[in-house]
């Protein structure tokens, strides 16, 4: 077949693909429109806002006076030292949640948190699709739940990020889920 061809629909009516313009504007068709957004933009401006600290002059290390949702802990790292409030996603999330008559301050307390990021039967499957994607070894029962825990968060926040593609998780999920999944030994974020 070729991109001149007609086709003819049910209705007898003849449609002509060699005039791709005159198609995708009669039609509100547009080109890539059904693609995924390209996200390394969002995620880089994420980076850059969360690496300002604007006005913090490095004073976020081992305190939490940058928290505003009063459920973050002090991070070993500046550069872990975020608020949920500090986050464009998880302000996003927490904003459509509390305009449907809620009052919450914390990514935390919203419910769809406990049921995404702590729910051991859902990090179960999770996790069984994870290891059918890329092959991953049986970990130690916590650090599997709590690693599975931290994806779940950015692929309910974020959505899809792309391959090693990374982003710092407000200190407040990760205490959360830490309690929830303790270790003798935590590694922090990782750059690749």
């Amino acid at each position: 077949m070729s991109d001149s061809e007609n086709y003819t629909t049910d209705g007898d009516e003849s449609i002509d693909f060699s005039d791709t313009s005159s198609y995708d504007a009669e039609n509100n068709i547009v080109p890539y429109q059904f693609e995924p957004l390209n996200r390394d933009d969002l995620i880089e401006d994420d980076i850059n806002r969360l690496d300002l600290h604007d006005g913090d002059d490095g004073n976020r290390i081992g305190n939490t006076n940058c928290c505003r949702c009063n459920s973050c802990i002090a991070m070993h790292t500046e550069r872990e030292s975020v608020c949920c409030r500090d986050v464009e996603q998880t302000n996003f999330k927490l904003d459509v949640f509390n305009e449907e008559g809620h009052d919450i301050e914390c990514i935390t307390d919203h419910p769809g948190f406990g049921t995404v990021c702590l729910d051991r039967y859902v990090l179960e499957t999770a996790y069984y699709q994870y290891r059918q994607q890329y092959g991953v070894p049986q970990q130690e029962d916590n650090e599997q739940q709590r690693y599975v825990a931290y994806r779940q968060f950015v692929r309910w926040c974020w959505g899809y990020l792309g391959r090693e593609v990374r982003v710092v998780l407000p200190s407040c999920a990760v205490q959360r889920i830490r309690a929830q999944f303790p270790s003798q030994q935590y590694e922090g974020f990782q750059d690749l």
